[in-house]
């Protein structure tokens, strides 16, 4: 290669007369007379007319204009305008030698090489392209990449660059493969040119190019296509590769953490080969939620310490969201106070114009019943509560469906309930006197609280408490429930209760019974509570035991008490434990609450007492 020294030397020794204009010096140099002897480069063209030797009438495509922009001459060369203090051409002396221009290249610099865009090739960073233009065919391309960062940057020299478009005068040039590049990272460039006259030129800091690996995709894909109730989950898989522009050789990017962002963040690893087969199920922020952004991404460590983000896939999927209906089996139902509320049903979605079963759909009734539909999108609610009078149930996809069931539009469905309530009667106070007159005293009422339409209450007796009970007559309750009369019995031994026979709202219902043909006794004031009562806490029970004196009834004292409990939907008796009641006949007995049921205080009468059975106090355990 000639240095821009020579070159400056021959242009230099050739400018030997004034006559002889930077135009017929740039003929001399096409022919390749650079160097001749002044009068022997006139003779070479002796009908060369200098006048119009300052326009030429062709150019080689691609050839810069005559007189460059002066506000961007090529870096390190100097402008082909003249300064103002610059004698021109015509100014010069006749036969005085023009000035030799620095670069080496003629007196009004248009034969030297002129440099276009400069940089990576698009395809692959292991190349440079050079694009530059020149007065004749560009032999020779060349560039100096040096690193930008570290303490002692290292400089490499790469030449063999190859015309890969345009022509030899205007066209791109590219380098081979930089393979000698001591590491990854940026470079800054500087390019140098020669053209077939001689003419060189070069431009220094013409650009920096990044050496770094490439990530490549193949097979790249995010499905479905819209997310909706029968499409939840998005399935990203494909392949990455990374290709490495020193060596161009390309591997898998194998062990690779992957972030998915879709509403949330998940993460996955590539496998082995590069490939990535991923499934997440987006949560929906909100119910106005029409599209989920879905991207796929990973970071490169850089060798200077830095890191640089790889998007693999993007793509925003729409969300589409279904009406849905609830079918219950029944639109109202009828119960037995103390029996469970329940509802069963199917819970449906409109697709496709056609209604199909929603399987895991979750669903509540009230506050606390909560279920999730099956297969073919049945369900069965049941309320842990019971109810104590009728009333509405409303059925509902959960209140925040936008959450757990992001694809179906809210729904709810509700049916009645007719509690078939419970009759409470109480025999609270009773003896037989010596005319063998009972006297019956206590009330009636329901499980709502309410008294009864029916009042009726009929007078049963038996001999053992327990089989042949017979009606004896009947009476009616006053308006708010309550009795207080006095009847006369045939057989003042044995057992004695008041029955009713309800209606279709309230059950039918039984006393306690009272026993007798000894001194009355009574347990009076019972109660177990607190009601309710949360499980695994206390229930305390309650109550006087009193005798009846004469007709006054007084403390019954120094006397044990027996604590009885039915549990609820149970037919049977459990004794709890026994208390002995103080001199005032006060009782107070503490047990651990289980479960829903009844408490009743008895006394079990010795000598010429009676029994004594408290009220039944009901007490629901939660």
């Amino acid at each position: 290669m000639r240095t821009r020294s020579l070159v400056s030397a021959a242009v230099s020794a050739a400018l030997g007369a004034a006559l002889l204009a930077a135009p017929a010096l740039a003929y001399a140099a096409d022919n390749g007379t650079s160097g001749q002897d002044p009068a022997a480069i006139a003779t070479t063209n002796p009908t060369a007319d200098p006048a119009s030797a300052d326009t030429p009438t062709s150019a080689p495509t691609g050839t810069p204009s005559d007189t460059p922009n002066p506000s961007n001459p090529p870096i390190g060369e100097p402008s082909d305008t003249p300064t103002p203090t610059d004698p021109t051409p015509s100014e010069q002396p006749s036969g005085d030698p023009t000035s030799d221009p620095s670069g080496g290249a003629p007196a009004d610099g248009a034969g030297a090489p002129v440099f276009g865009d400069v940089g990576s090739d698009p395809s692959d960073a292991g190349f440079v392209t050079v694009a530059v233009s020149s007065d004749s065919a560009i032999t020779e391309v060349s560039a100096d990449l040096t690193e930008v960062r570290g303490a002692n940057p290292a400089t490499v020299a790469v030449t063999g660059f190859t015309l890969v478009s345009g022509t030899a005068q205007d066209g791109v040039w590219r380098s081979p493969r930089m393979s000698q590049l001591p590491s990854y990272g940026s470079y800054d460039v500087t390019v140098s040119a020669q053209d077939s006259d001689g003419d060189i030129a070069s431009s220094a800091h013409a650009t920096t190019v990044d050496v770094e690996p490439k990530p490549v995709f193949a097979d790249r894909s995010i499905s479905p296509a819209v997310l909706d109730v029968e499409h939840t989950h998005v399935a990203l898989s494909g392949r990455i590769s990374l290709f490495d522009p020193i060596t161009g050789e390309t591997a898998p990017l194998a062990g690779k953490s992957l972030s998915v962002v879709a509403e949330y963040a998940y993460s996955a690893v590539t496998a082995a080969d590069g490939s990535y087969a991923i499934d997440v199920a987006p949560k929906l922020n909100g119910e106005n939620d029409t599209s989920v952004p879905v991207s796929l991404s990973f970071w490169i460590a850089n060798p200077d310490g830095t890191n640089t983000y790889v998007l693999v896939d993007t793509k925003t999927l729409p969300v589409v969201v279904s009406p849905s209906r609830i079918r219950l089996d029944h639109s109202s139902v009828q119960i037995k106070f103390g029996a469970k509320v329940s509802s069963s049903g199917v819970v449906e979605y409109l697709y496709n114009g056609t209604w199909r079963p929603a399987k895991g759909v979750a669903l509540d009734m009230g506050n606390y019943a909560t279920a999730t539909s099956g297969s073919g999108g049945r369900f069965t609610l049941t309320d842990p509560y019971i109810p104590y009078d009728d009333g509405t149930y409303t059925v509902e996809t959960t209140r925040y469906s936008y959450l757990t069931n992001p694809y179906l539009t809210a729904s709810q469905a509700q049916f009645k309930v007719d509690v078939i309530n419970r009759t409470n009667i109480c025999f609270c106070s009773s003896w037989i006197d010596e005319y063998s007159n009972l006297h019956i005293q206590g009330s009636m009422n329901a499980s709502n609280g309410k008294v009864p339409p029916n009042r009726k209450l009929y007078l049963q007796q038996s001999a053992d408490g327990k089989t042949g009970w017979k009606s004896l007559g009947w009476f009616t309750a006053k308006s708010n429930g309550t009795f207080d009369l006095d009847g006369h019995v045939a057989v003042p031994k044995g057992y004695w209760r008041l029955y009713s026979t309800g209606s279709s709202d309230y059950q039918s219902g039984y006393s306690n019974s009272v026993h007798f043909n000894r001194t009355a006794t009574r347990i009076t004031g019972f109660n177990a509570g607190p009601e309710p009562v949360r499980k695994g806490h206390t229930v305390t029970a309650t109550g006087t035991l009193q005798r009846l004196s004469g007709t006054k009834w007084v403390a019954f004292g120094k006397q044990r008490i027996y604590i009885v409990f039915q549990a609820k939907g149970k037919k049977s008796w459990t004794g709890l434990g026994s208390v002995k009641a103080d001199s005032h006949g006060h009782f107070t007995a503490r047990f651990t609450a289980k479960q829903d049921g009844t408490w009743v205080g008895v006394y079990l009468a010795s000598g010429s007492y009676v029994d004594a059975e408290s009220y039944h106090d009901y007490v629901d355990v939660r």
